[in-house]
């Protein structure tokens, strides 16, 4: 949403700056609303109430993208501890070979 058709819809709140803007923006896409119904919100609820859940929305973002990074390391680790182990089965088996 452009700053001007959010400030010509908005009926009691007023958008100041871009960052503001950009704020809710990230906002209006995640809800994917109608941007009357969008603006109803922002003007029922408040400008800086909804920045305030948008940043809490960006930290728990975070935490999941730090979360299944972890996890997909974990994985990756146990998966080469398991190859490592595999390896050295086989490279014994190769080593005790002998021909007829």
């Amino acid at each position: 949403m452009m700053l001007e058709e959010a400030q010509a819809r908005l009926k009691k709140e007023k958008i100041n700056t871009q960052d503001q803007l950009w704020a809710i923006n990230s906002l209006y896409i995640l809800l994917d609303l109608h941007k009357d119904d969008f603006c109803k919100i922002i003007d029922a609820v408040g400008l800086e109430t909804l920045i305030k859940k948008q940043s809490h929305y960006e930290r728990l973002n975070r935490a999941e993208q730090e979360l299944t990074a972890k996890e997909r390391y974990l994985s990756a680790k146990a998966r080469l501890e398991e190859l490592e182990s595999e390896k050295s089965d086989l490279e014994q088996i190769v080593s005790g070979y002998k021909p007829i």
